[in-house]
Parts: C-alpha cells; sequence; structure tokens
C-alpha cells in the first residue's frame, strides 16, 4: 500500500487521447418489416462510414413484443394484478437460434443450430457479478435459481364429479407445470396451526425472511409474502398460538420446493413497467406527480397507454392492458438488446478496422402456444368444520408451442399458478372447482407475427438494428498504429453442433464427430425430451421436450441429470486419465476454469455465475477443455467420443457442442480479407 501512495504521488497524469472522436451509428435490416423468416442485417453503409469500427463494442437491438391473452369473462382484466404472470428466459439471445456472419463475402462464422444454449453456457460461466450489474437488466440476463425447480411427474388424473364434471386431484405440483418446471417467482411462510379467541377480519403475515415449505403437508394452509391475508376463518374460543415455519426449523428436503425462482422474478421486475396511475401518496405506485417527468402525458387508472411515446423514451419498455371484442390482454413492448460477443467469438476478437462488410443472417426463436389453468378447493384438516381451504390451479399447455422464424427453443416463461405465485390472479381461491382459465402467449419481433392473436401490436421503433461506434484517431495516432500494425490476424472460436436423442439409462458411448481440427472444447448438455417431460393423464395436457416448456428454464440451464463415469475420447485417448466419478471432479476439474477469468486462479479475482452449490443442484454443463496439444498436431483432424453413465431413472437428450479454432488476417486500413 505504501508503494502505491508513493507511486501515486510522483506520477504525471497523461490526459491525451488517440481518439478526436467517437459517435454510436446503426443499420436497420433488410426485412422490410417482414420478420416470419430470417432476420438479415447488411453493415455496408456502416462500413463505409470512413471511420474505424470497433465490432466488440456492437449490439443488436430487437423491438419485441410479448402478448398474453384470456377471453373476456375470465380473471384477467385491466384490473388484475398480473404483472408478473409472464416473463423470459435468462437472456435476450434466447431469442436467437441461429447466426451465419459474413465477412466481404466470405463465410467466417457457420450456422449452428441452438445457438441460444452455448451462449447461456458461455454467459454462465464467465460474467461476473459486476457484470450482471451493468448489463443484466439491459440484456436480460439473471441466472435461475439453482434449487427452485420441481419435477412434476404425476399424471394429471381427475376424478369425475357430478354431471360427469372432472374434479382436479390434489396434486400440489401441477399447479407449476408438467414434467420439469421452474417457475416459481414468490417466496413462502408456512403457518401450520393458529386458534383464536376471537374472529379477526384478516390475520396478515408481513415476514419476508421466513421462508417454509410450499407443501408442509394436509393440515398446513400455505400463503405468500408479503401481505396477503389468510381467508376469514371462524376460530373457536381458546388461547391464540401462531406458529411459524422457517428455514431453521424445517427439513433440508423441504426447502426445494419452497424456494422460489429469484432469477426468473429479477428478469420480470426488470422487464415490467405498469403505468398505473395513482393520485394518492402511496410512493411504490406510479404516482400522479411522476406524470409531470413524462411529457404530462397522464396515463387512465386502468393503466391502458393511449401516448406511449413519451414512455418509451425513458423507459425500456411498458405493458399495454385492454380489451377487445373477444379478448382481455396483456402487452409487453420492450427492446431486446444483445451484445455481438455474447453470442459470436469473432466479435469479441475483432479489430478496429476501416472498411470491411459483414453480413448477418439470424434465424430467431418466435413463439406461439396456448395454456390452462383448472381450479382446485381443497379442505384442509383439521379445518373442515371451519371450511378453511386452499387452492391451487393446475396449469399445462393445451398445445404445443409454434416457433416462428427457424428457431427451436422457447424465450417465453409462464409463472406458477400455486398461491401467491404470479399466475394466482388469474386463477385464485374465489374460483369454483374445475373453472377453467385459458390464454394464449404470443412472442413476436416489431409487431405481432401470429394470427391466432387477435389484438394486433407495433412496437415504437420498425426493425431491428446492428449499433457500433466509430472511432476517428489523430492523425498521429493512426499513422502510428498502421505502421506498427498494418494487418492484423484474428484468432477466433468457431463451433459446431451434434444431437443425440432418447439416450437411455445406464451406461452410454457415442461418436460425435469422426474429425475436426483445431479443437478446443467440448461442451455436453443433457435436457429431458417430450417422452420424459411429464405425464398426460385424462385433461387434455400437452407436454414438449424441456427446451421448448414455458414452465422451465431451459434451455437458459440445462436439465438437473446426473452423468457419472464421464470421459472424452480425442481420437481414441482419454481427455481424463481416468473417469470423471463424482460431482466435484466434474466441477473443480474443468466446469469452473472453462470460461472465468484466469481460469478462476487468481484468488479474489473471478467471474462466472456458477458455483459448486448451482452445478450439483441444475447446471450439469458437462465440459472438457481439448485444446493442449503440440504445435505438430494443429491442423490434424481428430475424432470425438463422449462416453458416460446416465444416472438418472429418465431417457435424456444430449446436445453436444465442439469448439473450433478459426483464423483470418485483415488489413485495418482497408478491410480486405488477406486470407
Amino acid at each position: 500500500m505504501d508503494n502505491l501512495v508513493y507511486e501515486e504521488t510522483i506520477n504525471t497524469e497523461i490526459s491525451s487521447s488517440e481518439f478526436v472522436d467517437k459517435q454510436w451509428l446503426y443499420v436497420n435490416d433488410n426485412n422490410n418489416s417482414s420478420y416470419s423468416g430470417q432476420v438479415v442485417i447488411d453493415t455496408t453503409a456502416l462500413s463505409n462510414c470512413g471511420q474505424y469500427l470497433n465490432w466488440g463494442e456492437a449490439f443488436l437491438a430487437f423491438p419485441m413484443i410479448l402478448q398474453v391473452e384470456c377471453p373476456l369473462g375470465q380473471n384477467l382484466t385491466n384490473n388484475t394484478i398480473a404483472d408478473f404472470m409472464v416473463g423470459l428466459k435468462s437472456g435476450y439471445w434466447q431469442i436467437i437460434h441461429s447466426l451465419i456472419v459474413e465477412y466481404n463475402n466470405s463465410n467466417v462464422v457457420q450456422q449452428v443450430p441452438y445457438l441460444n444454449i452455448f451462449n447461456s453456457f458461455k454467459a454462465n460461466t464467465s460474467w461476473s457479478d459486476g457484470d450482471v450489474k451493468n448489463w443484466g437488466a439491459l440484456t436480460g440476463y439473471c441466472l435461475d435459481s439453482s434449487d427452485s425447480w420441481v419435477y412434476n411427474n404425476v399424471a394429471y388424473v381427475n376424478t369425475v364429479g357430478g354431471g360427469g364434471a372432472l374434479i382436479p386431484n390434489n396434486n400440489i405440483m401441477a399447479s407449476g407445470g408438467p414434467g420439469l418446471t421452474n417457475n416459481r417467482n414468490a417466496p413462502y411462510v408456512d403457518i401450520s396451526s393458529f386458534v383464536a379467541s376471537e374472529t379477526p377480519a384478516t390475520l396478515e403475515v408481513d415476514i419476508p425472511a421466513l421462508q417454509g415449505s410450499a407443501n408442509g403437508g394436509a393440515d398446513t394452509p400455505t400463503i405468500p409474502l408479503p401481505n396477503v391475508a389468510i381467508p376469514q376463518v371462524p376460530f373457536v374460543s381458546s388461547a391464540q398460538n401462531y406458529n411459524l415455519k422457517t428455514q431453521a426449523t424445517n427439513y433440508k428436503s423441504g426447502l426445494r420446493s419452497s424456494c422460489y425462482n429469484k432469477g426468473f422474478w429479477q428478469r420480470q421486475e426488470w422487464l415490467i413497467y405498469d403505468p398505473v396511475l395513482n393520485t394518492g401518496n402511496n410512493l411504490t405506485n406510479f404516482s400522479s406527480n411522476q406524470s409531470a417527468l413524462m411529457s404530462g402525458i397522464v396515463p387512465p387508472a386502468t393503466g391502458v397507454v393511449s401516448n406511449v411515446s413519451g414512455y418509451g423514451a425513458i423507459f425500456q419498455s411498458y405493458v399495454q392492458i385492454g380489451t377487445n371484442a373477444t379478448v382481455a390482454f396483456r402487452t409487453i413492448v420492450f427492446d431486446a438488446v444483445i451484445r455481438m460477443k455474447d453470442i459470436c467469438d469473432l466479435f469479441g476478437k475483432m479489430p478496429m478496422v476501416k472498411g470491411g462488410t459483414m453480413r448477418l443472417y439470424i434465424n430467431t426463436n418466435q413463439t406461439y402456444f396456448t395454456a390452462s389453468a383448472v381450479s382446485m378447493v381443497t379442505d384442509v384438516a383439521p379445518y373442515p368444520a371451519y371450511a378453511q381451504t386452499i387452492s391451487h390451479a393446475e396449469l399445462f399447455l393445451t398445445s404445443a408451442p409454434v416457433i416462428l422464424g427457424g428457431g427451436g427453443t422457447n424465450p417465453v416463461m409462464l409463472a406458477s399458478a400455486d398461491i401467491g405465485q404470479g399466475l394466482y390472479p388469474i386463477n385464485t381461491q374465489s374460483q369454483a372447482v374445475s373453472d377453467t382459465q385459458t390464454m394464449a402467449v404470443g412472442l413476436s419481433i416489431v409487431r405481432t407475427q401470429f394470427p391466432q392473436l387477435s389484438q394486433q401490436v407495433s412496437a415504437p421503433i420498425t426493425s431491428t438494428r446492428l449499433y457500433c461506434p466509430a472511432y476517428t484517431m489523430s492523425p498521429l495516432a493512426e499513422q502510428r498504429l498502421l505502421s506498427l500494425c498494418p494487418t492484423k490476424k484474428v484468432v477466433y472460436n468457431d463451433i459446431f453442433y451434434y444431437t443425440f436423442s432418447n439416450v437411455g439409462p445406464g451406461t452410454f458411448s457415442f461418436l460425435v464427430s469422426n474429425g475436426i481440427p483445431n479443437l478446443r472444447g467440448c461442451l455436453v448438455c443433457p435436457f429431458l425430451p417430450k417422452g420424459s417431460n411429464g405425464v398426460v393423464g385424462n385433461l387434455p395436457v400437452t407436454t414438449t421436450d424441456t427446451i421448448l416448456s414455458p414452465f422451465s428454464s431451459s434451455p437458459a440451464s440445462p436439465d438437473p441429470i446426473s452423468l457419472t463415469n464421464f470421459n472424452i475420447q480425442i481420437s481414441g485417448k482419454n481427455l481424463f486419465i481416468t473417469n470423471l466419478l463424482y460431482d466435484y471432479e466434474v466441477f473443480a476439474e474443468q466446469l469452473v476454469s472453462s470460461n472465468q477469468l484466469n481460469g478462476s486462479l487468481t484468488t479474489s479475482l473471478q467471474s462466472g455465475q456458477i458455483g459448486f452449490s448451482d452445478f450439483e443442484n441444475l447446471y450439469r454443463y458437462y465440459y472438457g477443455n481439448i485444446s493442449r496439444s503440440i504445435p505438430s498436431e494443429d491442423g490434424v483432424a481428430k475424432a470425438v467420443q463422449v462416453l458416460g453413465t446416465n444416472n438418472s431413472t429418465q431417457n435424456i437428450n444430449f446436445i453436444v457442442f465442439l469448439e473450433f479454432e478459426r483464423t483470418m488476417t485483415i488489413d485495418l486500413r482497408t478491410g480486405a480479407r488477406i486470407e
């Protein structure tokens, strides 16, 4: 410390800059407002600006429309508190399914499906907490909680009541959806027993720190936090006795289902701006004095935004609420910003260059699906005589997601319909048994792309944009740059992709590739297929792969599938001297150093969002660094084989990515590709 103080005292600050100007420029896509296919962006207009472009700072901006519609007469109205019923999976790059990059009419990045899965792995293992703080809200990235998932493999088999109506069974897990779900977005507290000497109007709990089991048993009414009143109960005359269950007075195994997905909630909180006017003094709501900052625009009390330009000027997103002749709707209009270096390694490695034209071909994951929530009301022992009840809804898809734009995954998440969760206001305790609430959900670029949605909405920005900064150097700085470095060799990674479907329990071994040169890494991601992701039963339930499910965090996370005896063979030689048998081996020997700053070797200087607990619970990426080789083997094609044991009881799908090195040399003054 003393040396630092001394050096700062004697050092002279140099304030001169090599640059005299920096301007942010953008180009629109070439789609002419048609987004049912590829998004195509040509950078010729940027390249002809005569300045140095820094592609490492470039980003895409997609104007997005996220819509939910329910038939008139159901619970979704202008006054329904449903801001947290729907959201997006982690990272706006979930919108992108594949990307092709051409440089000066030559392919430099090949098309790879499911690119968003690989990009999620890179972000999850490289972003620091500071990156999330600075860029998380803008790019829609916040890690899903690893201990909040539930696997519901119980069939939706309901009994037939009077008049032939189906009465839902007591399957609390069904409130989140079939199969693997990670969509609970609110914490819980349990009140396991209580009696009182009088009949209060309500009993409220305001203890956010308390969090217990979400399903404590038949005698455990479950209520959400904060400040959600328990329905009035005619208590018998006796002494009052509150018994609160907390994290410290519960079984560890009981805490899994009680935990909520904090990342999902945070992304919703970032995304949703609901300008409901509040003329009172409640500081937590949008108030009349705040409207003075928005060009005098005052929204009506229902929250319907009649003039959105003022909101779009200073807020990232806004919510439109209303009805038409057939449906009630909620629409979130937002701009999805995606940094190019987060989806393509080339952009992170490109130097500043004049000229040089790029052309991007982007396949997208625009989606449409329908879902239903069927009410259930059950007496809770020992309170049937007091009419004390709990309620939840059985949530499920009624149609498989339709993916528009050439994609293959679903970027949208629906919240759980359990008590106090985001979808609960659509299906509340007041609903009759078997009451069904239906909804249609769509995610579109620029404007509504699905004719199944009756409300057609357009974003204020009418095209996708690519932004890039242009730098102007001082003459001396430019002369020095071109004399020292007239050309630049760009070394970057590209990827291949492979899938292996319905791999059963037990040992597996499959050949990934017969031969690829310059290999750098191998990533194995396990996911549940449709046949392992929930049981249909006698309700009109539609099941899907987890990467298509709106109830799961996949593909922003892998599925929690345990693999043992894991190894990767490169041209018949084991990458690991012994098979990786234990979780700590997979994490400490490979995953923790995959993309982290300095390979996680420098104490107190770290990056990456996945810790060992996260890996054990959910983020089971299986990675191997295969970049180590002698120089004579560079350019030699090598076969890759993956082997191990599926330690689960389910058939699973593997999506495997192979990283390999590519190079190109660029003339910095003209942008010409030399080789």
